[in-house]
């Protein structure tokens, strides 16, 4: 009797022990691998989810032999798999089957993630210089050269001598005709801006937020007395109010005496912060990315194509040759009027936004 008891609680636990599987994630939990979910997960962006969900399709999207195992580089993933956007995936026909570097494109973490003649720049490999010469010309944006330009498409309302009479006869009337009838367009910098409605006198400028006719123009006061508030200062013909604090400035502004003075920066670590780039450095009261070759110029954000080089220390646009090529840089395609880009030296007003 004792014999059959111990030979039952033996295979019991014989049993047991045989029935006992791994613990595996269930979705939602942690993982590193798909091995660390249950059946029927996938390990995707480091969480177990259901093979079949929105985020495991996409990362399978055009690639049913994905592992779906998340990695931060081709060390990470099975031999014959890459790691692309943090996904492994198997390798495609014609890549490079190395276990160890990654090609261009590919997720990683340490230059040596990378095939010898890539960088890996935020978080991807990438070609570690650009090929093309840095050329002083400059790519800006052209929209007019006269105020003529800006108004071409400009249609006066069918009444106008209706109201340039009643403007003649009354400067009430005015605001309405200028309004209706003339262009407020005007070209500043060689792009088209709006401006306020001319005037002639006070009587004209209807609008209650700027009923001031200052320098031709309907403007928000003519005299500090114009301005809300005991400490508001009327500057240009409009009411400013003054600062109290240097978070009430711009960035490297400080508030000096009631109005916000440019200072400059005052360390790196401001001007790191400022930019969003660890490698800013605060030179001569500015902000500045110093570089000794141009993968130092690589955007911090894997999206942007910035096409910067290192010149002098500093990272600068390479500059264009060729109109064509600012219209590709600029996006500027199928524009209508006198729209187009422009490649050519920077003029002196222009220099102190693009050294």
């Amino acid at each position: 009797m004792q014999m059959r008891v111990l030979t039952s609680i033996l295979f019991a636990l014989v049993m047991i022990a045989c029935g006992t599987d791994v613990k595996r994630g269930n979705a939602g939990e942690s993982c590193t691998s798909a091995n660390d979910c249950a059946d029927g997960l996938a390990c995707i962006a480091l969480v177990c989810v259901a093979s079949g969900s929105q985020a495991a399709t996409e990362a399978d999207a055009g690639n049913p032999e994905t592992d779906s195992s998340s990695c931060s580089a081709r060390r990470d993933c099975p031999e014959g798999s890459m790691c692309v956007s943090n996904v492994c995936q198997t390798v495609a026909m014609g890549t490079s089957t190395d276990a160890r570097r990654g090609g261009r494109g590919e997720s990683c973490t340490a230059a040596n993630d990378c095939e010898p003649e890539l960088s890996c720049l935020t978080g991807i490999c990438r070609d570690s210089g650009l090929s093309l010469p840095h050329l002083p010309k400059a790519c800006f944006r052209v929209e007019c050269e006269t105020k003529e330009d800006c108004c071409a498409s400009f249609v006066p309302n069918a009444n106008c001598e209706t109201y340039k009479a009643n403007c003649d006869s009354d400067p009430i009337f005015c605001n309405t005709y200028r309004s209706l009838c003339v262009c407020s367009r005007t070209c500043a910098d060689e792009l088209c801006v709006s401006e306020t409605p001319g005037c002639m006198s006070d009587q004209e400028c209807t609008s209650a937020q700027t009923p001031f006719c200052v320098q031709g123009q309907c403007r928000q006061c003519n005299q500090d007395s114009a301005c809300p508030g005991a400490n508001s200062k009327c500057a240009a013909g409009v009411c400013m109010s003054p600062c109290t604090d240097d978070a009430n400035c711009p960035l490297l502004y400080t508030c000096q005496e009631n109005a916000c003075v440019r200072t400059g920066c005052e360390s790196d670590r401001e001007c790191a912060f400022i930019t969003n780039n660890p490698r800013a450095k605060c030179s001569d009261k500015d902000c500045k990315t110093p570089c000794s070759t141009d993968s130092d110029c690589s955007s911090m954000d894997p999206t942007s194509s910035s096409f910067e080089a290192c010149v002098d220390g500093e990272c600068k646009f390479v500059g264009c040759e060729t109109d064509r090529e600012c219209r590709a840089a600029l996006g500027i395609a199928a524009m209508p009027g006198k729209v187009r880009a422009v490649c050519r030296e920077p003029k002196e007003e222009d220099k102190g936004s693009n050294e």
